[in-house]
């Protein structure tokens, strides 16, 4: 379905089995482990974030127990969301703009994460800078999260830059 700039396509979604080297992932303990995925993070028993997922990324997260696979990059990748049906998970695609972050998409985000409130969801894009912002966003303003803790998971993977301080700010105070 196409509305505005966004287009959100629900498929169901599987991985490979083939792993990727050394990934970094950052937990609420500030652990590193190994897992195929790019900066990898969790934020709740219910909610993680990450960049580029490989090859085998979504047997991994299914098998840890996530349902749900929110991918903010700009192009959708048939690939990922066809690389393994069998997993039965689900793979939502919701485009953010990298250079330009528009309340339209944080909005169509939003609803997603509220649609879906029982199931662990992974959100990710490339490098987890728009999946960490959003996830801040998604936090901050639907679950009351404390800003300073929201902003220290975002700040534990990336420094945003002033075009996303700027759409964090704006988005806030919209509210």
């Amino acid at each position: 379905m196409m509305t505005g700039r966004w287009l959100m396509t629900a498929l169901l979604i599987g991985g490979s089995s083939a792993a990727a080297a050394d990934p970094v992932i950052v937990d609420e303990e500030g652990v590193d482990e190994e897992a195929p995925l790019r900066n990898y993070q969790v934020i709740s028993d219910r909610l993680g974030t990450a960049g580029t997922l490989s090859a085998g990324a979504v047997s991994w997260l299914v098998a840890d127990g996530y349902r749900m696979i929110i991918d903010l990059r700009d192009e959708f990748d048939e690939s990922e969301a066809n690389a393994a049906l069998a997993e039965d998970a689900i793979y939502v695609h919701v485009p953010v703009s990298w250079p330009a972050p528009s309340a339209d998409e944080l909005e169509s985000f939003l609803l997603v994460m509220a649609a879906n409130p029982e199931k662990k969801i992974l959100v990710h894009c490339s490098a987890n800078y728009r999946a960490s912002a959003m996830t801040y966003l998604y936090r901050v303003l639907e679950l009351d999260t404390d800003p300073e803790e929201a902003m220290a998971d975002v700040r534990a993977i990336w420094e945003p830059n002033m075009t996303w301080l700027s759409f964090i700010a704006r988005s806030t105070r919209a509210r």
